[in-house]
């Protein structure tokens, strides 16, 4: 009957119902909060799961892609120091040495077993051994770039000697390591 009244009612009779219903719904309340923490975070996992995966698959393609060092013989200490040049300085864990020769018989003997000792010693990189008949040039490291689709700037080569009848300009891009 009394409208003051009724509003000094209504301002402790709200609150109390407030309140009360919290106080008998927490669990329900608890509940959607834990519903609606778990979705915005299901959201965000599934994204940020998919640019891991990007991430992750980039990472992959660059150590996947190989590199190729020239070598004229079995001295170990201008292996080591390719390995370690590619080790140091290269974003690749694979890397093709490439022995060529006119004739198979040619192939130092001791290569073979000095690359198997440097794949131990270096066990993260995967080193693969090719001998190659022909004549090492442009054409050669060309042809191979094309067949390995590796890059000439991704192949090496260590010191020339003097007699060695190309400049490094000519051979494409092929990088000097030792």
């Amino acid at each position: 009957m009394n409208p003051h009244y009724l509003g000094v009612f209504l301002e402790y009779f709200i609150p109390t119902v407030l309140v009360v219903s919290i106080m008998l719904g927490r669990i329900t309340i608890l509940q959607a909060c834990l519903f609606l923490v778990r979705s915005v975070l299901h959201f965000f996992t599934e994204r940020m799961t998919g640019i891991t995966l990007m991430i992750l698959s980039k990472i992959d393609e660059i150590n996947a892609q190989q590199i190729v060092f020239f070598t004229r013989g079995d001295n170990i200490a201008n292996l080591n120091r390719a390995m370690l040049y590619v080790q140091q300085n290269e974003h690749t864990n694979r890397i093709k040495v490439v022995n060529v020769v006119r004739d198979e018989s040619e192939v130092p003997p001791n290569l073979k077993r000095d690359l198997d000792f440097l794949n131990e010693a270096y066990p993260n990189i995967d080193i693969e051994f090719v001998v190659r008949i022909g004549r090492f040039g442009p054409d050669l490291i060309r042809k191979l770039s094309e067949i390995w689709k590796i890059p000439t700037n991704l192949m090496f080569i260590g010191s020339p000697g003097n007699h060695f009848m190309y400049g490094l300009k000519d051979l494409g891009g092929v990088r000097l390591i030792i």
